[in-house]
């Protein structure tokens, strides 16, 4: 069994030497800084932190050099078998066959050090919180690995001369080379910009929500009606509204930095039966997963992007999951920004059994969209608002107090509805359903719309939801399951005819 690289040793000195030196003055602050929280030059103060951060970087260095010791990979005739561990050692088996994604993850000081991290994931709903097999590796040992396990899971026979070869790109798409799709600087920062719009336009409200109730405050501030308490309230909003604006530039440099630096060289590799998507430029991802594992395609628009005419296009893949024990996010983006009327060319050009259908089943009434949501936004501005007359008529507060904050609870909600009321409208203009016997098409989201498409062969169960008063008058809400991990294995079709359930369920049994 093949050892993983020493560099990873190596590495791991330079990371856990400044993680060593953190946790020694997390645990000596109150030693290090003096009663005044300045902080002591003293070498008598400094003297036992060093000597802890030193006593924590040996057992750091133990811990990598065992856990190197401990450590390997095998790729034998059907399998790829792999040990790691220290205290709780884990042997890993995984098959060929059952494969369902390769990627490849590489930092900024991996890279100097000239080693990567290549995970595979069988896809199965009991590791769906981590990937089954992890290896440390030379950066071009890991390359070499990604295109014989390609090889291997399609039944093939790695040779030496196939271990010489360097790996072939047959087709690459949406990269920067090709002319279909360019991921240019002019288009990152209108990303950008089309972003911090989106949270603009919703601070932007706020903002002017708080700007009249400072108005108000002021009026009764000058009529002496308020006293300490319109104090408190100017205070209050002011805080509010300088966090929101806060909030707006940390979420522009949080768009910048996404785009320029977490999709750095972003591009898209389509082999025989595989699709392979890389970007980053801190750290660098290459994930390598087959189309069989593709559970279906997801075209998403925030609420400023359909009024702009944008859309990102996202991938939904069997049972994913990255090295660290978390669902990856970015292995669904497929394609991070484009014009909504180029969706098609691209799906076409990539994944063209994923191209998705006008919708020919439209919801069928508004009300059910917003009756739940009335019902308990009523219960609970009536829960609040006697619970304030009350407390106001124990503390004897003034009449004028009373009923001006008990405007102010039936002006939030009212707000509040209003917003709920928009959201209702555009969900129930956009859900939707469209399906054959190879696909369905899934049309849902208010202010957030989202266009489902996923084969038929992925559909493993149908329900409907309903009421009394829906069934009398033939509306269900269906919920499709689909074969996925247990993270996300559900799409709604909100407010639908009662006789899709039936059409849909035949499917099951193509």
């Amino acid at each position: 069994m093949k050892k993983f690289d020493k560099r990873y040793i190596y590495y791991n000195l330079v990371s856990d030497f400044f993680g060593s030196i953190f946790v020694s003055f997390i645990l000596c602050k109150d030693l290090v800084y003096n009663e005044n929280d300045i902080l002591s030059m003293s070498s008598n103060y400094l003297l036992i932190p060093a000597i802890l951060s030193i006593v924590i970087y040996i057992f750091f260095i133990t811990y990598r050099i065992l856990y190197y010791n401990a450590s390997g990979y095998l790729l034998a005739e059907k399998q790829i078998e792999c040990n790691r561990g220290v205290v709780f050692k884990k042997r890993s088996v995984l098959d060929y066959s059952k494969i369902n994604a390769i990627n490849k993850k590489q930092n900024l000081i991996q890279r100097i050090f000239g080693i990567a991290i290549l995970t595979i994931d069988s896809g199965s709903t009991n590791t769906s919180h981590q990937a089954e097999i992890t290896i440390i590796e030379k950066s071009r040992i890991v390359d070499e690995l990604l295109y014989n396990l390609q090889i291997l899971r399609e039944g093939g026979v790695v040779s030496k001369e196939t271990n010489n070869n360097p790996v072939k790109e047959e087709e690459v798409l949406l990269s920067e080379e090709s002319s279909l799709y360019h991921f240019t600087s002019k288009k990152k920062w209108l990303y950008v910009l089309i972003n911090i719009v989106s949270v603009l336009f919703f601070t932007v409200v706020i903002g002017v929500v708080c700007s009249s109730i400072i108005s108000i405050c002021n009026i009764f501030l000058e009529l002496d009606m308020f006293s300490s308490f319109g104090d408190f309230i100017l205070t209050s909003i002011s805080i509010v509204s300088g966090i929101l604006v806060f909030i707006s530039f940390i979420s522009f440099l949080g768009c910048m930095i996404q785009a320029f630096v977490g999709y750095y060289d972003f591009k898209i590799i389509k082999r025989a039966n595989d699709i392979q998507i890389s970007y980053g430029f801190l750290e660098r991802h290459t994930n390598t997963f087959g189309f069989d594992r593709i559970k279906g395609v997801k075209i998403k628009q925030s609420l400023v992007q359909r009024m702009l005419g944008f859309a990102s296009i996202h991938l939904e893949v069997i049972g994913y999951a990255n090295n660290n024990g978390n669902n990856n996010i970015e292995i669904g983006v497929l394609v991070p920004f484009c014009k909504f009327c180029e969706v098609n060319k691209i799906l076409q050009a990539v994944l063209p059994d994923y191209l998705p259908q006008d919708k020919n089943y439209s919801a069928i009434s508004y009300f059910p969209f917003i009756s739940w949501f009335s019902l308990f936004l009523l219960v609970i501005v009536s829960i609040i608002s006697i619970l304030v007359v009350i407390n106001f008529i124990i503390f004897n507060i003034s009449l004028m107090l009373m009923v001006a904050v008990i405007f102010a609870i039936l002006g939030c909600g009212l707000l509040v509805y209003i917003v709920e009321l928009i959201n209702a409208y555009l969900n129930f203009k956009t859900s939707g359903i469209a399906f054959n016997n190879d696909k369905v098409t899934v049309y849902s989201g208010g202010m957030n719309k989202t266009i489902t498409v996923f084969k038929t062969i992925n559909l493993v169960s149908v329900e409907d939801i309903t009421t009394p008063l829906r069934k009398r008058k033939g509306i269900i809400t269906l919920v499709l399951h689909l074969k996925t991990n247990s993270y996300s294995n559900e799409i709604k079709v909100q407010i639908q005819k009662d006789s899709l359930t039936t059409q849909l369920e035949n499917l099951l049994v193509l």
